[in-house]
């Protein structure tokens, strides 16, 4: 009798520790979406509405991304959860309360963006047609393009750079957008 229950408890302790493993695997719920062409609304969706539920409060989704003109969607290439530069994190503080605020209006989001003289610029977005005019007017054919989205504030930031977006000195962090950029 000893040894079965010796047996069960064993068993037990091994799934136990089998669904921690897979549940640690399963953390970046976009991954199945990697190389994926989708419409611009699809895209705004799954960034800004789908990422809710599983982005962590002080955390961004970066996500790398490709537009393709020729047939009016978006290739959403990769994504992942991490900690956000020092500039957007002091940018979100500052504008929390105003930015929560508009929380309650469901279609208003931020973007953020440089245009090509340098200047950091702040739209409104009420929805998937001015987010997809931002988008084509930022994207620049040819290199990576990246996005975060922060659901706390309902913001995006729009840059080529990833210091910019993302903190490239937490070493999680660091080590995942090493993956990205290999693939």
């Amino acid at each position: 009798m000893k040894e079965i229950i010796k047996f069960s408890l064993f068993i037990l302790f091994f799934a136990v520790v089998l669904v921690s493993c897979s549940k640690e695997k399963n953390q970046e719920p976009l991954q199945d979406l990697q190389d994926k062409s989708m419409t611009y609304k699809e895209f705004f969706e799954t960034v800004s509405e789908k990422s809710v539920d599983f982005v962590p409060n002080e955390k961004v989704l970066l996500v790398s991304y490709k537009l393709n003109k020729e047939d009016n969607t978006v290739t959403f290439l990769s994504s992942i959860i991490a900690e956000s530069s020092w500039g957007i994190g002091f940018d979100v503080a500052g504008k929390y309360e105003k930015q929560q605020l508009s929380h309650n209006q469901k279609d208003n989001y931020t973007v953020f963006y440089a245009n090509n003289d340098g200047e950091n610029l702040e739209k409104t977005c009420n929805g998937v047609s001015n987010f997809k005019q931002l988008l084509f007017n930022y994207y620049t054919e040819g290199i990576n393009n990246y996005l975060v989205y922060v659901p706390d504030v309902k913001a995006f930031y729009l840059s080529k750079d990833l210091e910019e977006l993302v903190d490239l000195k937490d070493e999680e962090t660091l080590k995942q957008v090493s993956e990205i950029i290999k693939s």
